[in-house]
Order: C-alpha cells, then sequence, then structure tokens
C-alpha cells in the first residue's frame, strides 16, 4: 500500500510546484505599467499670484447697433440663428428718417436755386460776388446735410457684416433705443478666448504683456486653463476704478462658451529665481518635505525622490532642496505610482 500511495503524493507535489511557478509567472508578466507625463525641473521668478476675477468672452465677438435711436419696427433673427455677411438682421422705424432725408433734399434744392440766381444777378453786376459766395456756402451745406441724412438712414439698418451667428439679441421688436446701444453680439467664428479683469492700481504696475496667469472657470472646477496678458488698459475704468486687463486663454479641449464666469491667478514674474516643480507631481507632502517621482535613466521605471519644499505659488512649488535643475519628474499619474513602478512616458 506504501507502494502505492508514494507515486500519488510524488505527483501531487509536482503539480503544486507547477502551480506556483505559473501563478509567480503570470504576477511577473502582467506587472502594471504606468502612464505618465514628465517635466523637467526648471527655474523661474515666483511671486505671490495677482488675484482677480472677469467673465469669459470670444475675441470674434462683435457688437452690432444702430446709429440713430427710434423704435426697432422689426427684427428678422433670433438667438443663436447662423447669419450670412450682408443679411438684414433689424431695421429701425424709418418714418422720422425717411423724412429728415426728404426734408434735407428739399433743401438742396432751394439752396441751388438761390444759386442760380445770385449767380445771374453777379453776371448782371446786380449783386456783390459776396452774395455769391455766400449762395455757393449754402448750396454746399445743403449738400452735406443730404448726405448726413442718407447715412443716418442707411445705419438705420442692421446688416451682418460677416458671416457668423447671433451670440446674444439684447433688445426686442417694439423697443425704443438710443443711438450706439447694442442690438446683437454677433460670433464670427472660432478665435482665441480672452478673459476682462479689473486690476487696482496697486497691481496694473506689476504685470506687463506676456505674463502668464492660471483662469479658473466654474464650469470646470479644479481644472486650470493657462493664459497670457494679451493687453493692459493705459487709463482707468470710471465706472470700476480699475485698469482693465486681457487675458487669451488656452481651451484645454474644452467646450468654451461666452459669459462663464472666470477666475484669474496672474503671476507677475516679479519675485525671486528659484527652482519649482508643478505642484501636481508633490506626493506625501508634510510641511517642509515632500516626496516627487523621478524618471529613471532607463525611461522605463521611477524612483521615489524625497525634497525640501518651500512656498507655494499658484500651481508651482519652490524646491529648497533634493533636486537639479533639469531633472526629469513625473506630474500627471505620479499619485499612482511607488518606488521602482514601472511607467510609459506619454507627450502632452
Amino acid at each position: 500500500m506504501k507502494t502505492t500511495l508514494f507515486p500519488l503524493i510524488y505527483a501531487f507535489v509536482l503539480l503544486v510546484l507547477a502551480s506556483c511557478g505559473k501563478k509567480k509567472e503570470t504576477k511577473q508578466e502582467t506587472e502594471e505599467i504606468i502612464a505618465v507625463e514628465v517635466q523637467a525641473v526648471g527655474k523661474k521668478p515666483l511671486s505671490e499670484p495677482i488675484i482677480a476675477s472677469g467673465v469669459l468672452s470670444s475675441k470674434s465677438e462683435m457688437k452690432l447697433a444702430f446709429k440713430t435711436g427710434g423704435m426697432i419696427q422689426k427684427v428678422y433673427v433670433n438667438e443663436g440663428q447662423f447669419v450670412k455677411e450682408g443679411q438684414l438682421l433689424a431695421e429701425l422705424d424709418l418714418s422720422e428718417i425717411d423724412a429728415q432725408v426728404k426734408q434735407a433734399k428739399l433743401g438742396l434744392e432751394k439752396s441751388e436755386r438761390d444759386l442760380e440766381r445770385v449767380k445771374k444777378l453777379y453776371t448782371d453786376e446786380a449783386t456783390t460776388l459776396t452774395n455769391v459766395q455766400d449762395a455757393t456756402t449754402g448750396y454746399n451745406v445743403a449738400k452735406e446735410n443730404v448726405q448726413v441724412a442718407e447715412f443716418n438712414q442707411k445705419l438705420s439698418k442692421i446688416y451682418a457684416p460677416a458671416n457668423g451667428r447671433i451670440l446674444r439679441k439684447i433688445s426686442e421688436q417694439g423697443e425704443l433705443i438710443t443711438p450706439f446701444s447694442p442690438v446683437f453680439i454677433l460670433g464670427t467664428g472660432e478665435s482665441a478666448y480672452i478673459v476682462n479683469v479689473g486690476l487696482a492700481d496697486r497691481d496694473v504696475v506689476k504685470v506687463k504683456s506676456g505674463d502668464v496667469a492660471n483662469v479658473f472657470l466654474d464650469a470646470y472646477p479644479n481644472e486650470p486653463f493657462h493664459a497670457r496678458i494679451t493687453q493692459i488698459a493705459q487709463t482707468v475704468n470710471p465706472a470700476t476704478g480699475t485698469f482693465e486687463v486681457e487675458l487669451q486663454i488656452q481651451p484645454n479641449g474644452k467646450k468654451l462658451i461666452s459669459g462663464f464666469v472666470a477666475k484669474a491667478e496672474i503671476s507677475s514674474g516679479k519675485g525671486p529665481v528659484s527652482l519649482v516643480v508643478p505642484i501636481e507631481a508633490v506626493v506625501e507632502a508634510d510641511r517642509d518635505k515632500a516626496f516627487v517621482y523621478v524618471l529613471n535613466a532607463d525611461k522605463q521605471s521611477v524612483s521615489k525622490n524625497h525634497i525640501g519644499i518651500g512656498a507655494v505659488y499658484g500651481n508651482d512649488i519652490a524646491i529648497s532642496s533634493g533636486l537639479t535643475e533639469g531633472t526629469p519628474i513625473i506630474t500627471k499619474g505620479a499619485n499612482f505610482l511607488s518606488d521602482k513602478s514601472k511607467v510609459k512616458v506619454i507627450s502632452k
């Protein structure tokens, strides 16, 4: 009986060992490789960001208005409608404006008759040269009045200056409107998006065109949109008492719509130059100590690296020790790593 059991026990042991070997082999074969993004440690001047708020708008927006005031007789388009260049969008009640054109033309006809009569009298030496000159001036003034009246008549209708979409209809049919009050906001196509923010005098002197900023939108919380200053007002806005600064933002592939509420953190770049890492690269932070993951020379694995950290400036953290300029560190994906993790570097 012992002879019968021994081969069975031996076969069972071999089966268990083979099973363990397969499990170990499977574990090695299925070791997780994590996709990450890498950024080199750099230096930059750091300072406390300037905080301001504003509203998102498109650079391609155009405000359309009547030159003259009056009652809106007809609105031909709706909000959100696509329009073609030259399309009639709205017009005023032209009763008064047409009467002004007719009055100007009648005045021109009278001044022309007066001029001809004075010229004949001058030829007959029955009047002076001064009277001829006065009549000529009156005729020229009447002709200019006709041109002004016809120009106002033309601008009592709003035509689309380009192909686009009606982003907003501000006034409605039947409303009384003052000259130059916007009736429509027309979007003429895809373009850069901007945020206009107001800065106090103590802050506007710290910034310049090209300074970078992070813009946060309520529609996409906790997701910064990179931006740069493109324009700075050279005079104060009397309505707000601030200086208007224009920020052009990168859409990050997101759907942006004019009117989104935005908060901007502007970096003036006037502080001391320091080694910096993005805040998303730092893990296990505890006061002035933290860790980052450094990409190894094989570019397929990482090492956990202890660092000393300083102040936080927006999305940047100043580094006091543990890293050198140019060191490749993991940014996106750092929270999923451990020491010696296998990684695959992807481009931004």
